[in-house]
């Protein structure tokens, strides 16, 4: 009997976005669907209603970063309208820039080339705003990247507990409400957690806090607790199609082929939309490495690994979900649902050729060994050990499949 597809659903893509592909600033009609969230936002404002601590929850292609910003935008605009913000007011004007003062972002950081020690989130807001305005719809691992530490585990600090309790204890400068935006609070070291319990549960008049996060599970209870939660789904297709046209101008047959092929993961979606040569790499290493590990030729195989070893370890998580996701368009070709793939050229005749070996015999484990392997690199394991073990195993299993 074949495996359900949603077994192997794989995650995003890691994404590197051209440096010219600049967004739009934040409101609420930039934000990609969202439709429900947005529209309970804003009746909460008008009724006087809203939570002083808030969770925006949801995959990192959700947009609840976007959201987040939007409604802190919404919330400070001097002349908001029924729908959104004016974006014309001096408020709107600053949060442009994501220089207002009575706006603060806090975020995972780890010592790098420019700063080696103490670090906190007041370090690094140049490169938070850089990349923000370059796009909302970034991945952790994009931000780890902008930092230049893809082999560091970022952690909310202590010192940044600090610097959040001392901006809430001065007056707000213009607007009625200090917005503190938290990016990622399951990565808030446990033990400085307690800092934030008191102003969290009684805090300052008017201040909000808006938490963006991925994992729910990860966040601590005596935070959770505390909060409001909004839970954020995906864009459906017709979200992500009218983004690509009306913002991007992509012309709308590609867009609706992105979209489709996306399934409402907009930074897959803007990959997609703005291939690099970042893609094809990924496609010509997994295409020799699954060569190398049919054949089982050991030696090539340790050559792949050492260079696999060059990059960083979210690149190297990136690169096995990508390795997901072909595994599930070879189960699509395994269930003659060859409409559903949509790949042109070298891609497509790739999978016609491995789903040979890679079908409803070994499809779950070999998904199996690759989520097992990315859960190893979450937890620091040695890279040249996992990916040498791993392509042992995958000769193993395609053999399996090809009988």
């Amino acid at each position: 009997m074949l495996p359900p597809l949603s077994k192997i659903r794989p995650k995003p893509f890691f994404v590197i976005f051209k440096k010219n592909l600049r967004f739009d600033p934040m409101l609420f009609k930039d934000v990609i669907g969202q439709s429900r969230i947005k529209q309970l936002l804003i009746r909460n404002v008008g009724q006087h209603r809203v939570g002083h601590a808030q969770l925006f929850l949801g995959n990192e292609d959700a947009g609840a970063l976007p959201l987040a910003v939007a409604f802190a935008r919404f919330i400070q605009c001097r002349h908001r309208g029924p729908e959104d913000a004016c974006g014309q007011c001096a408020s709107c004007i600053k949060i442009d820039k994501l220089a207002h003062p009575d706006l603060h972002f806090f975020f995972p950081s780890a010592p790098n080339q420019e700063h080696k020690k103490d670090v906190s989130s007041k370090l690094f807001l140049h490169n938070w705003r850089e990349l923000l305005l370059e796009n909302p719809y970034f991945t952790y691992a994009r931000w780890l990247q902008q930092l230049g530490i893809e082999n560091k585990q970022a952690i909310i600090n202590a010192e940044d507990c600090n610097d959040i309790i001392r901006a809430l204890g001065i007056k707000s400068y213009e607007s009625p409400y200090r917005v503190v935006v938290i990016y990622m609070p399951e990565k808030l070291y446990h033990a400085a957690a307690p800092k934030l319990l008191k102003v969290l549960e009684e805090p300052p008049e008017n201040t909000l806090f808006l938490m963006v996060s991925e994992n729910k599970e990860r966040i601590l209870n005596t935070i959770l607790s505390r909060t409001q939660i909004q839970k954020l789904s995906l864009p459906d297709e017709d979200d992500v199609y009218h983004a690509l046209t009306e913002r991007y101008g992509t012309e709308p047959a590609r867009a609706k082929q992105i979209a489709f092929l996306s399934g409402g993961r907009v930074s897959e979606a803007l990959m997609l939309c703005h291939q690099d040569e970042e893609q094809l790499a990924d496609f010509v290493s997994f295409r020799e490495w699954m060569r190398y590990c049919y054949q089982n030729d050991v030696s090539m195989i340790l050559k792949w690994v050492e260079q696999v070893m060059r990059d960083g370890r979210e690149k190297q998580k990136s690169f096995f979900q990508y390795g997901l996701k072909i595994f599930r368009l070879c189960l699509l070709q395994n269930y003659q649902l060859v409409q559903l793939i949509r790949l042109e050229g070298e891609e497509q005749e790739f999978i016609q050729r491995f789903s040979k070996v890679v079908n409803h015999r070994n499809t779950l484990q070999i998904v199996e060994a690759f989520n097992e392997a990315i859960l190893h690199l979450e937890r620091n394991a040695n890279p040249r050990i996992l990916f040498t073990d791993l392509s042992l195993q995958m000769h193993k299993m395609m053999q399996a499949g090809s009988r």
